[in-house]
């Protein structure tokens, strides 16, 4: 099958100037339904008719089984109305893995070669779990017992770290994106992965390499990997969490109501903190949901004295008008962090502005100190402290509509007892989410659930070791993955505790390897605040529920043993 010149350079100049997978070509291998081996050229896994550049179809494809090491596999070119590209004329024995590379040639200076893997058996146990002696580029894919699919990146043997990693799936749909920690190493979770054909994709560039090819000179080099994997249906099931969590019979948690003053306004993504018998809250959305204007918007600080049983809520300062910001205390201050403001009238088009801005309060002169200001605007954050220093973690910067919003990657710290050092970057994080949770606990930062760029709300809880400046994966939440969306986090007497849109308490568990469901409460709330007013008992302030709108009312949560 030929190409034409001018067609390849089409496909080429759509791959490499686009800003997403929708607009990028990549080859793709896999094995169809009688176990040949198939390679076409497309934006996603789903695109199987695209043409396929003549160069690419001289690529050499390898089984890298043990029963048949190194073999050459034979490619013949293939057109039909479901497939574009190339194919084996036999089919591959099951069990074996295939793989291979092509340089694709120059372009614009740029030496530009592609991989392509293929785990062709449905059984994940009998992946092959060491890397391909020789590999230039390549992936090492496993499966954990929850479901979840773990891919390492390598490049010339060794982890790939800060590498963004894609995931497909069988319908050509976009899953999910994750970078790469330090151990070059990826992790997507079972409630995005389906059954069927799943395909990760990766690509890199070295802006300094320079080299000679086919007699002419090149200043960099662009590699692009793309890994398929087959889920089957059993295998896919852990994934469905959509059974609701079972709350432990002795977990000596319950809820009940606070006997605190209800708040004077419905607030749902606003920003809380707990400071020397007080309960601050600052900021939030007031109006109905889906609109924002700068009148549905609160500028209030109130506070609540909980040591006085008759005690009401009073307005002890205001500020700029925000929502989807962090609040944190830290000593006998409280630490405002970003936001964003809606600068349009009820009725307008929205206009959504993230916010860099931070400020410490001081509750005994009731003024707000400037602090400085996150490098860029964020909202949809949150943020804690451990020690002196406070994380800030997740979010997006928006200007315009949601639609005109930027997710971020980065993660920022600022030492609170020398503030004017700055804000100091953070390990990368291995995921891009808003309306998370973050909360410190036995010397770590847990970001938990939210919404992520790619493929939805997510139950997902990763963890940031600042001493090791390294990202680990912890367990999940239970729950489908909408449970992770909106969620609050605290720690209580020793222990993390979570709270869910679907209602449940979550306890991690002594050893951090799960959670314990300890107590449901009714009517779940999300986009809410919870926090410790004292060791044994948590408080949850407003937040909204889908059914029964937003809430004034403050529950809380009684802890008895939690050893």
């Amino acid at each position: 099958m030929k190409i034409s010149k001018r067609r390849q350079l089409l496909a080429l100049a759509l791959f490499l100037g686009g800003t997403s997978s929708a607009s990028a070509h990549f080859p793709w291998l896999a094995s169809d339904s009688d176990g040949h081996a198939v390679m076409w050229f497309g934006e996603s896994t789903d695109d199987r008719t695209y043409p396929m550049p003549e160069a690419v179809q001289q690529i050499q494809l390898h089984s890298t089984n043990a029963s048949a090491a190194g073999k050459t596999i034979e490619m013949k070119p293939v057109e039909t109305d479901d497939l574009v590209g190339i194919q084996s004329p036999q089919p591959i024995p099951e069990g074996d893995e295939i793989a291979g590379s092509v340089t694709y040639g120059l372009y614009h200076g740029m030496k530009l070669t592609y991989h392509v893997e293929h785990l062709p058996q449905n059984d994940a146990k009998a992946w092959p779990s060491d890397p391909r002696p020789g590999a230039a580029l390549q992936t090492v894919i496993t499966s954990a017992k929850n479901g979840d699919i773990e891919v390492q990146l390598l490049r010339d043997g060794k982890p790939l770290p800060e590498t963004e990693v894609k995931l497909f799936c069988e319908d050509g749909h976009e899953a999910g994106t994750e970078t790469t920690n330090s151990n070059g190493r990826v992790s997507f979770s079972s409630d995005i992965i389906e059954p069927g054909l799943n395909s990760v994709m990766a690509g890199i560039t070295d802006k300094n390499a320079k080299g000679e090819l086919g007699g002419e000179a090149y200043s960099s080099t662009a590699d692009y990997l793309t890994a398929s994997f087959r889920i089957s249906s059993d295998a896919a099931q852990p994934k469905k969490q959509s059974e609701s969590p079972t709350v432990i019979a002795d977990s000596n948690v319950s809820i009940e109501p606070s006997g605190l003053a209800d708040l004077p306004e419905e607030l749902t993504s606003f920003g809380a903190a707990f400071v020397d018998g007080t309960i601050y809250a600052y900021g939030g959305h007031t109006g109905s949901a889906h609109s924002y204007s700068t009148e549905e918007q609160s500028n209030r600080l109130w506070a609540l004295d909980t040591t006085d049983v008759d005690a009401k809520w009073e307005t002890v300062a205001t500020g700029p008008r925000l929502q989807g910001l962090a609040l944190v205390a830290h000593g006998d201050r409280l630490i405002r962090i970003g936001g964003f403001t809606a600068v349009n009238d009820i009725g307008e088009e929205h206009d959504l502005r993230s916010q860099p801005a931070v400020a410490s309060f001081d509750p005994k002169t009731k003024s707000w100190t400037d602090l400085p200001a996150l490098p860029e605007g964020r909202s949809s954050l949150d943020a804690a402290v451990l020690g002196d220093t406070v994380y800030v973690f997740g979010g997006w910067s928006l200007n315009g509509e949601s639609e005109d919003s930027t997710w971020h990657q980065t993660a920022w710290s600022l030492d609170l007892a020398d503030p004017d050092s700055g804000w100091q970057p953070v390990a990368t994080p291995p995921f891009q989410r808003r309306a998370i949770s973050v909360a410190a606990h036995d010397g770590k930062l847990f970001v938990v659930g939210g919404m992520r760029s790619e493929g939805g709300p997510t139950t997902r809880v990763d963890v940031y070791d600042p001493s090791a400046k390294t990202w680990s994966l912890g367990p999940a939440l239970p729950g489908s993955g909408m449970a992770g969306f909106g969620s609050s986090a605290f720690p209580a007497g020793g222990r993390l505790y979570v709270t869910t849109l679907d209602g449940f308490v979550h306890r991690l568990a002594a050893d951090g390897k799960a959670w314990e469901t300890v107590a449901k409460v009714e009517p779940a709330r999300f986009f809410h605040r919870m926090l410790p007013t004292a060791d044994d008992r948590l408080v949850m302030l407003g937040g909204a529920n889908m059914q029964e709108g937003k809430f004034t009312s403050i529950d809380a949560i009684q802890i008895g043993d939690s050893k």
